[in-house]
């Protein structure tokens, strides 16, 4: 299945026009003339459409349905993540999109070899291809970058991930969080969090975990956190 993100105003009509990036996208995959596409207006409708026409910078489809569509996780994700060098934080952009999460907060830690970014831009891109490939419907918001003292005065309730925690493992926390419909999840950079910004969240009422005996890296921690959760309290009727 081919899906693309069409504006509503796109979509309001029996003939819908793909023009600019979308267009290109099509023309990648291929697309040819009779071909069923299905295009999602990230408020909770998907579209099947038809190709009629390829022109040199746009596709020409009619509009075949309109239906309610979602595949979003009965809990809601938020992932707090500490800024990450290079390529990796595009990987952790789409990883994280394919696998549900609702928003994504980069932070500023102690530790981030990363402090100042312009790739905001290019991080809601890398979501929105992720969410096309992934026919999920909707893409995670990505808020500005912000502080991690700053975010913590926002008070989310969460866990945040520990390489030095070993009291109390994920499976043992998520206990505590079986019957919420929101989670935030706090992962940091290379290198992780310190003592202090942990206790700082602590304080604000997050829970420390560990993610094993063995220190992943930041992409690492992130999804395979992401994964555990969704497996115990999202998707688990999928496995």
């Amino acid at each position: 299945m081919i899906c693309i993100f069409l504006s509503s105003e796109e979509l309001s009509s029996e003939q819908v026009i793909i023009e600019g990036n979308q267009a290109r996208h099509l023309s990648v995959l291929r697309v040819k003339t009779g071909e069923i596409i299905t295009a999602f207006d990230g408020l909770g409708y998907k579209y099947d459409c038809k190709i009629l026409q390829i022109n040199k910078k746009n596709f020409i489809a009619e509009r075949l349905s309109k239906a309610p569509y979602s595949v979003e996780s009965p809990i809601s994700i938020t992932l707090a993540q500490g800024i990450a060098k290079g390529e990796k934080m595009d990987f952790i952009i789409q990883k994280a999109t394919e696998l549900g999460v609702n928003k994504i907060i980069p932070l500023i830690t102690g530790r981030s070899q990363v402090r100042h970014t312009v790739k905001i831009e290019r991080w809601r891109k890398i979501a929105l291809s992720a969410a096309e490939q992934s026919c999920r419907g909707k893409a995670p918001d990505i808020d500005e970058p912000v502080s991690l003292k700053v975010f913590l005065e926002g008070r989310h309730m969460g866990i945040i991930f520990y390489e030095e925690e070993t009291g109390k493992h994920l499976k043992q926390t998520l206990k505590d969080f079986k019957d919420s419909q929101k989670i935030t999840l706090l992962i940091g950079p290379e290198g992780g969090f310190s003592k202090e910004e942990v206790n700082a969240a602590i304080e604000k009422g997050f829970q420390s975990a560990s993610l094993g005996p063995r220190i992943l890296r930041t992409e690492t921690a992130a999804i395979t956190a992401i994964g555990i959760i969704q497996y115990e309290l999202g998707d688990a009727g999928w496995f």
